[in-house]
């Protein structure tokens, strides 16, 4: 049976990411990998991210002839993802279409025949089953109704990023390609699409984390869970592991603003085996000491020749965003990302910080004028949204 995972295009969340990342498709990836040890033989996935696919998407189902497609959708997504499920339902009458993500909660779309809205795991297992033993879809569509459950119970098994393989130089962070993220704590759910990772999830051990870098030969890696930096002593033991194994790669990681001010010795000994930015998660200074000591922490982290990325996540007034683009330009800091109110709110300050000559200069003299450009147009084009 041929299963067909689908992400429809760039969702608007995730656009809002796009001048530092895109993103590989991690929710179908970890859900490829759930499938019953007795569905493996009998069921082949392929999947299609229509952000990056320049081939035409009817002449892949009918190479595919897929029995199932699954759409992963998002905010955004209702009209791609109705489309492209009439497309499915034109070229193969005879597919079933499923809608997993958050648009499975209310979608409804006369294309899609089921929704994986709960735990997706139980619900594809329960269709795939229906489909091989000849069920109706009345009766696919009642059971899959039945099993789904509100939590996940155990944590996933990890991400088989083999499904996307052929689009895995195309998924970037700034100027490093083929970015791969790797989590040091267990996945409880399956919604990855947030640019940092998790702070309370169950840790995975470090020797664990280790060998996911070790099996991801050429690639850059993200660490984008919060204990690596929150935890000094966790995050010096896991620099001892990819020491001892000869681990250098290009690294890209979450910081914490304390970590780093105390423990300079981690940044620098990091730093020397390839971490090249850190994300900087960022409330706006309460007075004029914390501005200071935000500032030492960039200045620290720039000496290490490590590039900061900010990121923030609470609306400011007029005043404090104008305070913000006052103080980045004075320290030729560009790279801002704002996420959720801010996001919302503040949007103006890509124009007053990110695209400024000063910021666009430093881009281009350390990165080159094309990433400088990348970058440049990707901020303008999330003003846009």
């Amino acid at each position: 049976m041929n299963l067909l995972f689908i992400r429809p295009g760039i969702s608007r969340r995730r656009k809002m990411l796009s001048p530092v990342r895109l993103q590989e498709p991690l929710e179908l990836a970890y859900l490829a990998n759930q499938l019953q040890d007795s569905m493996q033989d009998k069921v082949k996935i392929t999947f299609l991210d229509m952000e990056l696919e320049r081939g035409s998407f009817k002449k892949h189902l009918i190479e595919i002839k897929p029995s199932l497609v699954v759409f992963w959708g998002e905010e955004g997504q209702e009209e791609l993802v109705n489309e492209q499920a009439s497309m499915v339902k034109d070229i193969i009458p005879g597919a079933y279409v499923a809608l997993a993500g958050e648009l499975s909660e209310g979608d409804n779309s006369p294309y899609v025949d089921l929704l994986f809205w709960k735990d997706p795991v139980e619900g594809l297992s329960e269709t795939l089953l229906g489909i091989i033993t000849e069920r109706s879809l009345q009766e696919m569509h009642r059971n899959v109704s039945t099993v789904e459950k509100e939590t996940i119970e155990e944590p996933l098994k990890e991400a088989d990023r083999g499904i996307f393989r052929k689009y895995q130089d195309r998924y970037y962070f700034l100027q490093y390609g083929g970015t791969m993220e790797v989590t040091s704590q267990h996945r409880l759910e399956f919604d990855e699409s947030s640019l940092v990772g998790k702070t309370d999830n169950p840790l995975r051990p470090l020797e664990d984390v280790a060998k996911d870098v070790e099996s991801l030969v050429g690639s850059s890696v993200y660490f984008k869970d919060r204990d690596l930096w929150n935890d000094p002593k966790r995050l010096k033991s896991f620099l001892e592991i990819l020491k001892g194994k000869n681990l250098e790669r290009t690294y890209i990681s979450v910081g914490n603003w304390e970590t780093i001010l105390e423990n300079e010795s981690l940044l620098e000994e990091f730093a020397g085996m390839g971490l090249k930015v850190l994300l900087m998660e960022m409330d706006f200074p309460k007075d004029e000491d914390d501005w200071i000591y935000k500032g030492e922490v960039l200045r620290m982290i720039r000496k290490h020749g490590v590039e900061p990325v900010i990121v923030m996540k609470e609306k400011m007034i007029q005043e404090d965003q104008e305070a913000l683009s006052y103080w980045l330009k004075d320290r030729k800091e560009g790279l801002v990302i704002l996420e959720e109110e801010a996001f919302e709110e503040n949007r103006s300050i890509y124009n007053e910080t990110s695209i400024s000559t000063w910021i666009f200069l430093r881009w281009t003299k350390e990165f080159g004028m094309g990433e400088g450009m990348r970058r440049q147009k990707e901020y303008k084009n999330t003003l846009l949204i």
